[in-house]
């Protein structure tokens, strides 16, 4: 899995994360990255935002008010594609069931494993197939986390801002 997943670096990939989150609701984004560019597509409340970085440039493009805001990049390398990567580190695996189609896959978060944010157990199904996950859900804290729908191959057009497409909107830069 981990090495079908790290070519997401060069052929890119691209899942949808779902979060549940108490009083909140649910809300899904579609992500996509390739490199140090990525894409987030989410709607939350009726509301339509788009998230593009190439790390060192960060647009928002909200839909309700036709807003684009660009900001500094964080210059390190997209969480995105950061999200699957190595995803069994820091935890005891085992499987815990399978089908003709996938491998059903529990992991734990070790004791030496001192990364708060890191949830204390996941639920992994893994393609047989393809060796890419099909789905992962993990609850932090009171949040339900699941990302499904993972392919290879997204295109550099697909994750690259181009601003031409919003020459309507309004701007507001804080480089």
């Amino acid at each position: 899995m981990d090495k079908e997943t790290e070519k997401g670096d060069t052929q890119g990939l691209a899942m949808t994360m779902s979060m549940k989150i108490p009083i909140v609701g649910e809300f899904s984004t579609r992500i996509k990255a390739r490199g140090d560019y990525s894409k987030a597509e989410s709607t939350v409340k009726g509301e339509k935002v788009i998230f593009w970085s190439d790390n060192k440039t960060t647009w928002t493009y909200t839909d309700n008010n036709n807003e684009l805001v660009i900001e500094p990049g964080k210059g390190s390398q997209n969480d995105e594609g950061q999200l699957v990567k190595g995803i069994t580190s820091g935890y005891d695996v085992s499987i815990k069931g399978e089908t003709a189609d996938a491998w059903q896959i529990k992991c734990v978060k070790q004791k030496s494993n001192q990364d708060k944010d890191d949830p204390k157990t996941m639920d992994l199904v893994v393609s047989k197939k393809t060796y890419l996950p099909v789905r992962l859900v993990a609850k932090v804290k009171m949040v339900t986390v699941t990302l499904s729908n993972f392919a290879l191959g997204v295109s550099p057009e697909e994750v690259k801002f181009d601003q031409s497409a919003y020459k309507d909107a309004k701007v507001i830069d804080k480089r």
